[in-house]
């Protein structure tokens, strides 16, 4: 997924999901150290997987992303909830999400 697409997608998904234009995004460059994991919590917010390598695997309730696991049917570029992001490398890798925090307004 590349950042123009996601742009695009971002308000038709806020809309589709009941939160119109209620919400904000936030570019998220995150660099991970060769061989760890980090793990984000998210159980309120979307992240968007931007142009990935192919040394990383993120894994959430919303799916997993690895072009390394043959096993996979589909890739998830869309994560939410507990994400885990692991860098398969021995080299330090940056990560790019656009985060979406979707706002609550009370009436």
């Amino acid at each position: 997924m590349n950042t123009q697409f996601v742009l695009d997608f971002i308000p038709r998904r806020m809309k589709e999901l009941g939160y119109g234009r209620n919400y904000i995004t936030r570019w998220r460059h995150l660099q991970i150290d060769a061989g760890t994991t980090l793990k984000i919590d998210a159980e309120n917010e979307y992240y968007y997987l931007i142009e990935p390598s192919s040394t990383i695997k993120v894994e959430s309730k919303f799916g997993l992303f690895n072009v390394n696991d043959t096993g996979i049917n589909e890739m998830q570029y869309e994560h939410r909830g507990k994400i885990q992001i692991e860098n398969l490398s021995k080299t330090p890798q940056l990560v790019l999400f656009i985060q979406v925090i979707p706002q609550h307004h009370l009436k």
